[in-house]
């Protein structure tokens, strides 16, 4: 009966020193991982001023692209005072 409660015994530390070393593994991912993912912020942090400079000139422009419709049609009348095409 001794033999039974010793080799049960052995198998349940067994399996927690398995549970042991598979969680430590999991954690060790999970801290790659999340310095990786740190690591990009970082460098997102970094490009975010540009990407903001580069939407404010975007946004300047918009009203070019608004006066492109007056400039085609400008041009249409230029270029056929007397719809001949149309």
């Amino acid at each position: 009966m001794l033999k039974i409660v010793l080799v049960l015994q052995v198998l349940i530390l067994a399996l927690f020193g398995f549970l042991l070393i598979y969680v430590q593994n999991t954690i060790g991912d999970l801290s790659t991982q999340v310095s990786s993912a740190m690591a990009v912020i970082e460098d997102m942090k970094k490009v975010l001023p540009e990407i903001e400079e580069a939407v404010g000139y975007f946004n300047q422009l918009e009203p070019l692209f608004e006066n492109l419709s007056k400039l085609s049609d400008l041009l249409s009348v230029l270029t056929d005072p007397f719809g001949s095409n149309g």
